[in-house]
């Protein structure tokens, strides 16, 4: 039989997830397995049908891409077909039929060819979101489709096809079980497609940034290198075909890489799998074959955190990757385990963050909020967690609200219990994506949003930062240390910092940040960054320093003449027994005061000061910040410690935030002429006249009011 599938032109939103110019993975493995059984077959997918690629509005937020109807069923008509497969994806959700062209490609199909049977199917393999429909009522709403297929096709669409040859056309298939032996399927038929078109209009798409985070145009090939996931997260997609994880064997993905790499001129493979190292011995074979023979590759859906060592990561970084991505979902442990159900334990996501840090190797991580049982504070623990990782270990958050798709378990609680502020029927599908619509008793959509917003606000700031840590060890030793075990671990030599500091600064980076226990203790490195920040045209070159070093005049001349613009540092209290409590060093008030004092006269102006908010400094909070300010400075950060280490085994340094909020309070009361942030109280917990006063930082996790006064 003749057999032609056909893959329809999407309506795309402007925010969208996923890959679209890669969904049609499922349609090339279907279409080379028919092949295989002994048929005729053909692929039109609209968005390679010509070489450039077709891109237009339909309204403000939503696009179409690929080819026009017309075009698709003039080329419908050129060819041959007993049967004709429209292909459903998760950029065609038939549930929403107006929200897709399915309708109109099976009109397209019936006139082009009248006496050929007519099939929807999934051909689903991509490891992307699925979204459930009702197949009958697909039929009865386009009665042109003989018949549909729904999930993983392969075998199924194979018995559908011996059917419909044997005379039997039918209207459905019955149970078959999914594919167990992937090695039993053949490589996915791309030579079906004008590798031309592919290739020059996949690099429209990236210039028109339709390929998330990829803005350079390479010769993309897309591959699956396993199915499914063992894992339930709740919100996820996965669990609604319920498919077991299987995995191509390294055997046959070193033939098919190598087999189409060569074929096509392939630069860079994307593997879209769900869960790509769930078998780690399995995925360390792949990587170590990539490695050595130079194929570059990103696994575009992220990895399991906590089943990467460093040598993967090493081995990926060889390769040629351009990040690595995991997924916390959560800052808050118990969020982890007892709502998202991730079985993560986040030690091992720090650990990632880590060691892609160590091997040169941009890292990001997804987080997820507002899930049903979560409440402010935990959403506030994962943004706090989320921040204090990027600015340890420069991993980049992804952050989205949870999307009560269609099938999922997250979806079946929120109807049930009527957590659902629009429901999510009653919206266009990409109205998901773009905002909120579950609202419980713990939160509102419109928390989330503004959360989310604020949260985008600081990475702003972020983004535009070089952070250059000195892993030096620091002549305090203050009790709420957030990173004791970390100082005195040294850092990659002064190469490979001013490296970075010029590929950040080539980056668009505006500001440079010099941190890591004392960067004073080591003088001739820290003036030559300073140095080297002036020369690469740095606006802002910021030094984080208790201050103590300037205590030497001299000192303090050499860095602001090497390019130090701003200072950071922290004075705990104005009495200076309390501040050499906190810091466990006597005399440390006095020359943390002096070196201010030595930096202002050497023209330095901008100077930050950090007051910790902890039950040793509670009592003094408003009269220290009074104090900062007859200094003459003019930026003041309340901070609270972050529960972590030793802090947290120290219940005298915790102060709770309802003891604390008055003492707080009072200060932003008496000095509203001063720059006061608050930086790790929860975002719900300060009066809406402050927002004016409190202004997202760089590099420093901050707090703003919520818009109550609780």
């Amino acid at each position: 039989m003749n057999i032609l599938f056909a893959s329809p032109p999407i309506k795309l939103p402007r925010v969208f997830a996923h890959y679209p110019m890669f969904s049609n993975i499922g349609m090339l493995t279907n279409a080379a397995l028919a092949r295989a059984q002994g048929h005729e077959v053909s692929v039109l997918d609209a968005l390679y049908l010509r070489p450039r690629l077709n891109y237009r509005p339909i309204s403000e937020d939503l696009f179409h891409v690929g080819a026009e109807l017309s075009d698709i069923e003039m080329e419908m008509r050129r060819r041959q077909a007993d049967v004709v497969i429209l292909v459903i994806t998760m950029f065609s959700d038939v549930h929403k039929l107006r929200e897709t062209y399915i309708k109109e490609l099976a009109e397209a199909a019936r006139r082009a060819h009248p006496d050929a049977h007519i099939m929807a199917a999934d051909c689903y393999v991509c490891g992307m979101n699925y979204f459930p429909y009702d197949p009958g009522k697909l039929r009865r709403q386009v009665p042109q489709i003989d018949s549909v297929l729904i999930g993983e096709a392969d075998h199924r669409l194979i018995a559908a096809l011996g059917r419909i040859s044997r005379g039997r056309p039918p209207s459905g298939v019955g149970k078959i079980p999914p594919i167990a032996d992937l090695d039993e399927l053949p490589y996915p038929a791309y030579d079906l497609l004008d590798m031309d078109n592919y290739h020059s209009a996949l690099a429209d798409a990236v210039r028109l940034d339709l390929v998330h985070e990829y803005h350079k145009p390479e010769r993309f090939l897309a591959l699956m290198t396993s199915r499914g996931c063992k894992y339930s997260c709740r919100f996820c997609t996965q669990q609604v075909l319920g498919m077991p994880w299987r995995g191509h064997s390294v055997r046959y993905l070193k033939k098919m890489v190598r087999r189409l790499r060569k074929r096509f001129k392939v630069e860079r493979f994307f593997f879209l799998d769900n869960n790509i190292n769930l078998d780690a011995e399995r995925f360390r074979g792949l990587t170590r074959f990539l490695a050595a023979e130079g194929i570059a590759w990103d696994a575009v859906n992220g990895f399991r955190a906590d089943r990467l060592t460093p040598g993967d990561i090493r081995l990926i970084k060889k390769a040629g990757n351009t990040k690595l991505t995991v997924s916390a979902e959560s800052g808050d442990p118990r969020v982890l385990a007892g709502i998202v159900d991730k079985r993560l334990d986040l030690k091992s996501v720090i650990q990632v963050a880590k060691d892609c840090r160590a091997a040169g190797l941009p890292s990001q991580v997804h987080y997820i909020i507002g899930m049903p049982g979560e409440d402010k504070k935990q959403m506030n623990r994962t943004l706090e967690f989320a921040q204090m990782l990027y600015e340890m270990h420069g991993a980049w958050p992804l952050l989205q609200h949870a999307i009560p798709f269609r099938g999922t378990a997250l979806y079946r609680e929120c109807e049930k219990k009527g957590w659902f502020a629009e429901h999510p029927e009653k919206l266009q599908g990409w109205a998901l994506e773009q905002g909120p619509v579950i609202e419980t008793p713990g939160f509102t959509t419109r928390d989330v949003s503004r959360m989310k917003g604020l949260f985008r606000h600081i990475l702003d700031a972020l983004d535009t930062v070089c952070v250059l840590d000195l892993g030096l060890s620091c002549n305090n030793a203050c009790r709420h240390c957030e990173v004791p075990d970390l100082l005195g671990r040294g850092h990659d030599g002064a190469r490979a910092l001013l490296a970075r500091l010029r590929e950040r600064r080539r980056g668009g980076a505006r500001d440079l940040l010099i941190l890591g226990g004392e960067p004073a203790l080591e003088p001739g490195l820290l003036m030559r960054l300073a140095e080297a920040g002036r020369a690469a045209g740095y606006v802002r070159r910021v030094l984080a320093t208790n201050a103590r070093a300037f205590v030497y005049k001299a000192l303090a001349r050499r860095a602001v003449r090497a390019g130090i613009n701003q200072v950071g540092t922290s004075l705990h209290s104005l009495r200076p027994e309390v501040h050499d409590a906190v810091t466990n060093v006597p005399g440390s008030f006095v020359q943390t005061v002096a070196g201010i004092r030595n930096l202002q006269q050497e023209g330095l102006s901008d100077i930050d000061v950090t007051i910790r908010v902890t039950a040793q400094t509670l009592p003094t909070i408003a009269a220290t910040v009074g104090f900062v300010k007859d200094l003459g400075l003019r930026c003041v950060h309340l901070r609270f410690p972050v529960p972590l280490g030793k802090v947290a085994a120290d219940p005298a340094l915790i102060v709770p935030f309802a003891a604390a909020r008055p003492a707080v309070i009072a200060a932003l009361d008496l000095f509203p002429d001063l720059d006061i942030s608050v930086q790790g109280m929860p975002f719900c917990l300060l009066p809406a006249r402050f927002r004016d006063q409190l202004a997202p930082l760089p590099v420093f996790p901050v707090v703003v009011a919520d818009g109550q006064d609780r």
